[in-house]
C-alpha cells in the first residue's frame, strides 16, 4: 500500500496485496501484518488479511510490514504511517473591552493560534456584530487586526470567529461608543402635597421622598 497520514483517533486503511505462482505444489499462501518501528502500539483489525485497518496508541511515525510466504519463500513490503495528534479547535482572543468616542473607530486586536490540523486545511477568520444599536463596518472582517466604525453611539458586542475546517471557536469583546454631544442629565426637586393638613413631601428625581411638617420646625 501507499504511505499515509492520519489523525488520532482515526484508523489507517491498509490496502495490501499479495500474489503467488502456486508453487510449491499444494502450498498455501499466507500473509501477515506487523509493526517494524513506531513510538507506540499498532493494533491490526485482521492481521492476516491483506486489506485491513490499523489503529495506533500514540502519535508518531510508524513503519508497518506486510509479509507473504508460500511455505518455502518469503517476501515483504513496508509502508509508513504518520499519525498526528487529535485536532484541537483554534484558540481565539478578541481583545480587551474598549471605550471610544463617537465617531472614532475602534482598533480590534484579535489573536488566533491553531495546531495546524487537519493537515492541508486553511484557517478562516471573521469579525461580526452580535448586538448593538447601530451598524458596524469592519475595515477587513477577515483579519485578526482591523478597525471597526459605528453608525451610532451605544454598547456593542463584537465576535471574532475562527475555523480550521473541522472545528470552530470564537471570542467576544464589548465596545462602548460614547457620544460627546449628549447633554448632561440634571436632577430636580419639587414639593408635592402629602394629603395631610399643613404637610407636604419633597419629591426628588435622584433621591427618595421624605416627609415634612411645619409643626416640627
Amino acid at each position: 500500500g501507499i504511505d499515509q497520514t492520519v489523525s488520532l483517533p482515526s484508523t489507517a486503511q491498509l490496502n495490501g496485496s499479495a500474489s503467488d505462482d502456486g508453487w510449491p505444489f499444494e502450498s498455501t499462501l499466507s500473509t501477515s501484518w506487523s509493526q517494524v518501528e513506531g513510538p507506540g502500539t499498532t493494533i491490526f483489525k485482521s492481521p492476516n488479511a491483506t486489506v485491513t485497518s490499523a489503529s495506533f496508541s500514540v502519535p508518531g511515525v510508524y513503519l508497518l510490514r506486510l509479509t507473504a510466504t508460500d511455505g518455502e519463500l518469503t517476501d515483504a513490503d513496508d509502508l509508513m504511517i504518520r499519525v498526528t495528534p487529535p485536532n484541537q479547535a483554534p484558540s481565539v482572543k478578541a481583545g480587551a473591552d474598549q471605550t471610544i468616542t463617537f465617531p472614532d473607530a475602534a482598533s480590534l486586536d484579535g489573536e488566533i493560534t491553531d495546531d495546524g490540523l487537519p493537515l492541508f486545511s486553511s484557517l478562516s477568520v471573521n469579525w461580526s456584530k452580535v448586538s448593538g444599536p447601530g451598524d458596524v463596518g469592519f475595515d477587513d472582517p477577515h483579519a485578526e487586526l482591523t478597525a471597526a466604525q459605528f453608525s451610532a453611539p451605544g454598547n456593542y458586542i463584537l465576535r471574532l470567529t475562527a475555523s480550521d475546517g473541522a472545528l470552530v471557536a470564537f471570542d467576544e469583546t464589548t465596545i462602548a461608543v460614547i457620544d460627546p454631544r449628549a447633554p448632561p442629565v440634571a436632577g430636580f426637586i419639587t414639593p408635592q402635597s402629602s394629603g395631610a393638613v399643613g404637610g407636604f413631601v419633597i419629591a426628588s428625581s435622584g433621591a427618595p421622598s421624605s416627609g415634612f411638617s411645619p409643626d416640627r420646625i
